[in-house]
């Protein structure tokens, strides 16, 4: 894992990154899908993913012996556990975290009500930079609006993520730019922070904003840097200056999201993680997920960086999972790490974008800037590669469609640029390469507006293979808490190098 392609930005230098392994999942649907439009939102949806989640985890520490921090998700009846106290309350969610000892964590994941209880390794951000030559823009190919003066404005855009720095193409003076939430703290068992300037030191966050919705920069010829560049981006911090995280903190991002999706559009999630254990099924990163999507939040998540799989969440059936696609070839193709594979019936990615030496920008001061000096372009602008490219300029796109429909479902917004795509050779490709695009093709639910097929590609979904290796109280053990689950080597890559 740790020698696995992650998202680069230089050569052969080991940093922390966010894009990972690829495996499809997707949670089990009912009947009746949440079809709330994104700008009219509520926390009331439907219970797609195993009917996730519903009671309040009610717990008291037990003195003595070690301590761990873990991730419970539940429905149903409050639970008392004796050893086991509450650090958060993810109610948006209905996760919690939790801490206690592993007997007392066992007897919480047994009992009535509780569907799952996840270890909270510390975990690394994935990303790569570099890239060879020029570099290419974010708009590379879209045509329409994007990129264009007003392309995005109304619509706003949480990436979620190490923070976002003012920067030539982003900054809070703009207006274009708020803080949201600093969710890093949970990590360590502290408090999420929902006041101040939420920077970013290590630059990750601040790049995939710029290919969001960055304005033009020295360097850029007076283009805009993002594929909106009208848009709003919100700040959501759930990795430090190091790009150090854990799932805890992810989780509460993303809780933090669905609470406020009155606000807030689109969630860009560029990062991956490596499948939770041996089977495929529901766990608390995809959980969440699902809940953002209830909200009425379109979570636009990358499909990660290791060819023949898809990573956690981006296995989830109702993400729109971006691959990324090469446009510095003769002919675009899909590029040799982009992750892909069926789980559970569903085809994914949902589509693939440009995703090879990607121009954007970082802070001066930011690790990526300091230490991958090789992926500077020119003036402001650097050189990027990786899923997580990829899905920041399909989050642009979901903007500028959601500009033209303010009341569009995160179905219609999947359906609606699935179906746009244009194929390419092979089947590593989803429904094919971003052509951003104002049409509506799609009900509510995802299907066609005569009513007839299914276009968000969740049709095919088996819920009973889902099921048979879903995250649940039988699958939990004090084994679970080690290097093979939720740990930093399964986050971490080789690096920021070339591709």
């Amino acid at each position: 894992m740790g020698d696995k392609p992650r998202e680069r930005w230089s050569r052969g230098v080991r940093m922390p990154t966010w894009g990972a392994r690829d495996h499809r999942l997707v949670p089990a649907r009912e009947s009746s899908l949440s079809v709330l439009p994104v700008a009219a939102r509520r926390s009331g949806a439907s219970l797609t993913l195993l009917a996730l989640l519903g009671a309040t985890v009610l717990t008291a520490l037990a003195p003595g012996g070690p301590v761990v921090q873990a991730v419970v998700a539940y429905d149903g009846v409050a639970v008392h556990v004796p050893g086991v106290s509450v650090v958060a309350e993810l109610s948006a969610i209905r996760e919690a975290v939790v801490r206690g000892t592993t007997s007392a964590l066992a007897k919480l994941a047994a009992a009535p009500g509780v569907l799952g209880v996840f270890p909270d390794d510390r975990v690394l951000l994935s990303g790569k930079a570099g890239g060879t030559g020029d570099g290419v823009p974010a708009t590379e190919g879209l045509g329409g609006s994007a990129g264009k003066k007003g392309a995005g404005r109304g619509v706003t855009v949480a990436v979620v993520d190490t923070g976002v720095s003012d920067t030539q193409a982003l900054s809070r003076g703009s207006g274009r730019l708020v803080d949201g939430v600093d969710t890093s703290p949970v990590s360590h068992g502290g408090a999420a922070v929902t006041a101040g300037e939420f920077a970013d030191m290590h630059g990750h966050g601040t790049f995939m904003a710029s290919l969001v919705a960055g304005g033009p920069v020295d360097g850029s010829g007076n283009a805009a840097v993002g594929v909106a560049p009208a848009a709003t981006v919100v700040v959501v911090k759930v990795a430090d200056a190091a790009g150090d995280t854990s799932l805890s903190a992810v989780v509460a991002g993303l809780d933090w999201v669905a609470q406020h999706a009155a606000t807030i559009d689109v969630a860009n999630v560029s990062f991956s993680h490596s499948r939770p254990g041996d089977g495929y099924g529901g766990d608390p990163l995809n959980a969440a997920v699902e809940r953002v999507a209830d909200a009425g939040v379109v979570p636009v998540v990358s499909a990660g960086n290791t060819a023949g799989e898809v990573g956690d969440p981006g296995f989830d059936p109702r993400a729109l999972t971006v691959g990324a696609a090469d446009l510095k070839v003769n002919k675009p193709e899909v590029a040799s790490f982009s992750g892909s594979a069926v789980v559970a019936g569903v085809q994914k990615p949902d589509l693939v974008a440009n995703g090879v030496s990607v121009l954007g920008v970082v802070p001066a001061d930011s690790a990526v800037a300091r230490e991958n000096p090789q992926a500077h372009a020119v003036g402001a602008l650097w050189r990027g590669t990786g899923t997580s490219q990829a899905t920041a300029i399909v989050s642009g796109a979901a903007a500028l469609f959601l500009q033209a429909h303010r009341d569009a479902t995160p179905a219609q917004v999947k359906a609606s640029l699935r179906t746009a795509a244009r194929d390419l050779p092979g089947s590593r490709d989803g429904q094919g390469l971003l052509d951003p695009t104002d049409k509506l093709v799609s009900g509510p639910d995802g299907s066609g507006l005569h009513g007839g097929g299914d276009l968000t590609g969740e049709g095919s979904f088996d819920a009973s293979s889902w099921s048979a290796s879903s995250w649940s109280a039988s699958s939990w053990s004090a084994s679970s808490w080690s290097a093979s689950s939720w740990s930093a080597s399964s986050w971490s890559a080789a690096g920021w190098p070339a591709s």
